[in-house]
């Protein structure tokens, strides 16, 4: 199943990324899990809970990783290969359909040194694909999605 519209319902909070693919302006991340506020495509009002969650990002415009320290002091750091091996998992997600952005945040460890990051983007397209899910009445139930 995919979905290319009114991301901003998609939710990464506690997600772990576990692979990245860079390619020119595009970069795939997969995380293990993903939540929707709902999905109306197919008629579920109530949030779901997805399994492993693939996100195509397409013409990437503008990048920053913002690393933060002493309270609201940041310096820019590069993206490094690999990011699950140093983000820890995924705070907040922010996702803007109309100027087309994301923001990730979270606790980011590299060389041995503890931040707090903000990754930022632009982008052309971006699509969230996944095999499985359960609604949230299953998820509340112990059900889980199966992958």
């Amino acid at each position: 199943m995919k979905i290319d519209k009114k991301l901003n319902r998609l939710s990464l909070y506690d997600s772990h990324f576990e692979n990245e693919l860079r390619a020119d302006d595009s970069i795939v991340l997969t995380f293990d899990w993903a939540k929707l506020d709902n999905l109306e495509e197919f008629g579920i009002d109530d949030f779901v809970v997805l399994g492993k969650t693939k996100m195509t990002i397409k013409g990437i415009k503008d990048e920053q990783l913002k690393a933060y320290f002493e309270g609201k002091k940041y310096k820019l750091i590069d993206f490094p290969e690999n990011v699950g091996k140093y983000w820890h998992e995924v705070a907040n997600t922010t996702i803007d359909d109309t100027n087309k952005t994301l923001q990730l945040d979270g606790l980011f460890t590299k060389d041995g040194e503890n931040f707090w990051v903000e990754w930022i983007l632009r982008y052309e397209i971006c699509e969230i694909e996944w095999n499985s899910y359960v609604t949230g009445k299953e998820w509340k139930n112990g059900k889980l999605p199966e992958d």
